[in-house]
Parts: C-alpha cells; sequence; structure tokens
C-alpha cells in the first residue's frame, strides 16, 4: 500500500480471504489490505499509456466491492457460467450475500461523519496471494467500522443464511462446475429425505477435506460420505446402569408414536436379557385404555406396575421402586400444539425426577411436524431421542435431519410392533447405512 500510495497510507485491517473455488472450496489463498489514503489528483489507470490488463483477483474485487456513492450490479456481468435459470439463481443470492455483507461493514447510522475524511480521504483494498508483497492491483472498498452496531448479529444470520442456500445452489447448479459425480450423490441425499442445507453439508465437507481426483471414484466418495454421516450421529450407547441406583427412564412425545409399545420392548430387554429388577410407572391417563395397555404388558413380562394420577401420586410410586434397578415411565400423548397439558407433564417430571428422557418422534412423520414437536417439548429438558416406525417409511434421512439440527444423540429405533424383538440400539455405522444404503449396518 505504502509503495503504491506513499508513506501517508495507513492499513486499516488485513484479512485472509478466498480466490476461485466452489463457495470456498479448492480455492486459492489471499489476503486483503484495507488502507486509508489522501485523495489521488490523477485517476487511476489514466497514465495516458496502454491499460494494463486487470488481474483475476482485480476483476474479482471490482465484481464484490462498491462504493457507497454506485449503485453497480456486483460480478453478474463478469461470472463466467453457462447461461440459464440455474445460473441466474446462484448469481441472485450471490448479490444478496454481498449486500448483507456490505450494510454488515457499513458504519452505525448513530455514529457521526467526520467531515474531513469523507472529503479528503479514500478507502482502497489491495489483494495478494498470501506469500506475496502488498503490491498487487488496488479498488475502490466501502468504509469499515471494527465495532459491531446493534444490527450486526441480525446481519450475521442473514448472510449465514444467505450462505448455506447459496451452497444448496452451487450443489445443486451443474453450471457452477461441481463434479458431475459429486451432484449425483447430493441428489441421492435429497431423495431418501434428507433437506437440501444437510445434503450440501454433507457433500461438501468430503469434497473439501479430500483428494479430488481420489474422490471422483464412486466408491471412494461413497465411503467418505459414509464417514462423514458417522462423524456427525451421536448415539448413547444405550441405558447405563449403576450399582445399588434406581435409573428411571421417561418416554415422551406426541399421540401415536409408540411411546408405550417401545417402553415395553425396552421393560422385556433389560428383565429378561439383562437380568435386572424393572418396574413400570405410567402417568398416562387421558387416553382410554392406555393403562390397560401396559398392564398388559406388564403381566406378560412379569413386572410390577403403578398408576401415577397426579405429582403426590407420583412421589409415592417413585419411593415404592427405589430398590429397583429401573423405572419405565410412561407419559401421557397429546398434542405438539397442547402447551397446557405439555406443561402439566413438565411438571409431573419434576417430581420423578428421571435420569433419561427420551422424545420419541415418528420416523414416518414430516419434518416440519418434527420441528414442532422439537421446539414444544424442549422445555422437557429430552437427553436423546428415540424413533420410531422406520418399517413405515423409506426417507430415512427424516431422522437424520432431526439428529443434526436438534443436536441430541440418538438412543434406540423402532422397527415394528413387535415386543421385545422389533427395537434396535442406534450406532453411527447403523445410521449411516439407513440414510445410504436403505438398510442397516452393524458397526
Amino acid at each position: 500500500m505504502r509503495q503504491l500510495y506513499g508513506a501517508d497510507a495507513v492499513v486499516l485491517n488485513t484479512t485472509e480471504v478466498m480466490e476461485g473455488g466452489l463457495f470456498g472450496f479448492f480455492g486459492k489463498r489471499l489476503v486483503e489490505l484495507t488502507a486509508s489514503v489522501h485523495e489521488f489528483k490523477t485517476p487511476l489507470r489514466t497514465t495516458g499509456k496502454t491499460p494494463t490488463p486487470r488481474s483475476a483477483v482485480e476483476r474479482r474485487y471490482s465484481a464484490h466491492s462498491v462504493l457507497p456513492e454506485q449503485d453497480t450490479e456486483p460480478s453478474v456481468k463478469e461470472a463466467p457460467s453457462t447461461p440459464g435459470a440455474g445460473t441466474d439463481t446462484v448469481r441472485y443470492f450471490e448479490k444478496i450475500v454481498r449486500d448483507a455483507q456490505q450494510r454488515m461493514n457499513q458504519p452505525s447510522q448513530s455514529r457521526p461523519e467526520t467531515p474531513s475524511v469523507k472529503e479528503h480521504s479514500r478507502t482502497h483494498v489491495a489483494s495478494a496471494p498470501a506469500s506475496a508483497s502488498a503490491s498487487a492491483s488496488v479498488l475502490p472498498f466501502p468504509d469499515r467500522t471494527p465495532k459491531e452496531t446493534g444490527d450486526a448479529a441480525s446481519l450475521r444470520k442473514e448472510v449465514q443464511e444467505m450462505r448455506d442456500m447459496l451452497r444448496v445452489l452451487y450443489t445443486e447448479q451443474p453450471e457452477t462446475g461441481l463434479p458431475p459425480e459429486f451432484a449425483d450423490f447430493y441428489r441421492q441425499l435429497v431423495e431418501r429425505g434428507i433437506t437440501r442445507k444437510i445434503a450440501a453439508t454433507l457433500v461438501g465437507s468430503v469434497a473439501q477435506n479430500g483428494d479430488l481426483s481420489i474422490l471422483r471414484d464412486a466408491r471412494v466418495f461413497r465411503e467418505r460420505l459414509h464417514m462423514e454421516i458417522r462423524r456427525m450421529t451421536q448415539v448413547t450407547n444405550g441405558l447405563t446402569l449403576s450399582a445399588g441406583r434406581c435409573r428411571i427412564v421417561a418416554l415422551c412425545g406426541a399421540t401415536g408414536v409408540g411411546k408405550t409399545t417401545n417402553l415395553a420392548k425396552l421393560a422385556a430387554h433389560y428383565a429378561l436379557k439383562e437380568r435386572v429388577r424393572v418396574a413400570l410407572l405410567t402417568a398416562d391417563t387421558y387416553r382410554i385404555a392406555a393403562t390397560d395397555q401396559l398392564r398388559v404388558y406388564a403381566n406378560i413380562i412379569g413386572l410390577p406396575m403403578r398408576i401415577a394420577n397426579d405429582a403426590h401420586e407420583m412421589q409415592e410410586a417413585v419411593h415404592a421402586f427405589k430398590d429397583y434397578d429401573m423405572v419405565f415411565l410412561d407419559t401421557a400423548g397429546g398434542s405438539q400444539f397442547n402447551l397446557e397439558q405439555i406443561n402439566e407433564l413438565k411438571t409431573m417430571l419434576q417430581v420423578a425426577k428421571p435420569d433419561d428422557v427420551l422424545l420419541v418422534l415418528s420416523a414416518n412423520t414430516q419434518i416440519e411436524d418434527l420441528r414442532n414437536v422439537m421446539t414444544n417439548f424442549r422445555c422437557l429438558n429430552p437427553t436423546a431421542l428415540l424413533f420410531t416406525k422406520l418399517d413405515e417409511t423409506r426417507l430415512y434421512g427424516t431422522f437424520f435431519n432431526m439428529l443434526v439440527e436438534s443436536a441430541l444423540p440418538l438412543s434406540y429405533l423402532g422397527t415394528g410392533q413387535n415386543v421385545p424383538d422389533d427395537i434396535r440400539q442406534a450406532t453411527p455405522g447403523g445410521v449411516a447405512g439407513l440414510v445410504l444404503e436403505g438398510r442397516w449396518n452393524r458397526g
């Protein structure tokens, strides 16, 4: 900057950026310098000589940077791509991202401007490879404020959302240059029920962290994708028992997801296979014959059972079963929008003080409904998820979406109505096998 503009040039900021590639992937690392200099007496590039062709770096920042008083269209005219609706969509969201980033970098409205600075200085930016000097091309760049304004958080969120959308668009549109082999895997993930955002993240993570020449082998890419899904899958490794201590496990969820049936499966497993002392407790007094259903299971397995109609009875039942190894608590199901009933359940759980709260979700439920259940049942402080009805869907990506979005571990998977056989302890390899191949893989 000082070689170009003299000793009065003041470097304000240095930032690493990526040149080229796919939305930050496979690009060249550059250094962006922002400096304040006095107004030039002669305009840039008007020396009377033949203009020097602009470098790729200069063209990029000419497209991405505009002065506040200008109203130019960023990079749309210079972006090399095949014409088409997909390209226009990508360019549109690129422009939105840059506009949001520019607004985020603008000074606060309430901050008074200094006339001398506005009239007698300009801000310029230079970009160069990280290993080179800062004597590369110089372009106008809007003034920056190091302090975050009050709207910075919302703007940052807006930028992130648009970046996520761009990641999806770059993955979906063939004219953006994504190798077709990778796009095929992206489409397969979406077809299996994974959201476009998560599918793009999976494919992008694999592509970013591997050798492209190797990843073009479909078998290698699939294996790396399998590893990435396993990495993103958290599991509980079952229910842990502690010697001399009663472990209370509560199953919660909306109506009809299979809480009672899967509670019976777990109780039978631990009572018959693990040979531990198990008791059953139910607070489901809303549904007709709900207590009768659990009592049938209790009689078949040979387990004691109690019913809690209110908080006082819940406290008595928990105390009565304190010498057992495990107590499985069945709860009332209801609409995820019935907040009053959910709050009543919250009160009951506060008395029972369960060690594990398994939020039971149905794998054949639409993603938006699952999100509503997750949002409104969060007040129960679930410790893990239990997905049921995997035998009633082939879109196994749906439950993987919720694992990623909720950041909760997966405990068990219900695969049918048979008690006690149709339940599996979740494993990362099993989840990856279901999502990619539609079948369960051990490991």
